[in-house]
């Protein structure tokens, strides 16, 4: 009997201890190796800058993959990831919509500051470039108009040499007619 006993105090043991193990196991946060949304936050936005930027690629496989891979293991590395714990957090973070609407609500707004701010550094830029173009066609027409100065002034000293020219040998030929005359 004392074996029987044994073993119905074993199985109470393991009866109880058993969901006790499980529940202690189970605990609500996130389990070891599932990124927190602070980490995957900044991740998601690299990635999916990444893949706005591989749409400026030929879209011939291989180039893609050589292109695409290579993009995508310098962001793993920048955030010190690697592929197979962002795969665990992305698959975990997809069972729980609550808290991926919130990751993704945070990303969508990260991403459309940044292209706000891309556009108006482009409108700056653009702005800039334009003041440039500007000055240069300004340059541009104060040679042209100092050249076509110059080139008035040449063509009124020419006519006014030529006429001093024509008067000197309207003069030379009048002395020369004169002595005749008389």
């Amino acid at each position: 009997m004392s074996l029987l006993n044994y073993r119905m105090r074993q199985y109470k043991i393991l009866f109880f201890l058993v969901p006790v193990i499980l529940l202690s196991a189970c605990k609500p946060g996130r389990p070891n190796g599932v990124l927190s949304p602070k980490q995957m936050v900044p991740l998601l936005v690299d990635l999916h800058i990444v893949d706005g930027s591989l749409a400026d690629i030929p879209q011939i496989p291989d180039s893609l993959y050589k292109h695409g891979m290579r993009k995508y293991d310098a962001v793993f590395k920048a955030h010190e990831v690697d592929t197979a714990e962002f795969r665990k957090s992305y698959a975990w973070y997809s069972n729980k919509p609550d808290d991926f609407y919130e990751i993704y609500d945070n990303v969508a707004t990260i991403i459309k500051t940044k292209a706000d701010s891309a556009i108006k550094a482009k409108a700056k830029t653009d702005s800039l470039e334009q003041v440039k173009q500007n000055k240069i066609l300004a340059a541009r027409a104060k040679h042209m108009a100092d050249s076509i100065k110059r080139v008035e002034k040449r063509k009124a000293d020419s006519i006014k040499k030529a006429k001093a020219d024509t008067l000197v040998k309207t003069k030379k030929a009048a002395k020369a007619i004169k002595p005749k005359l008389l």
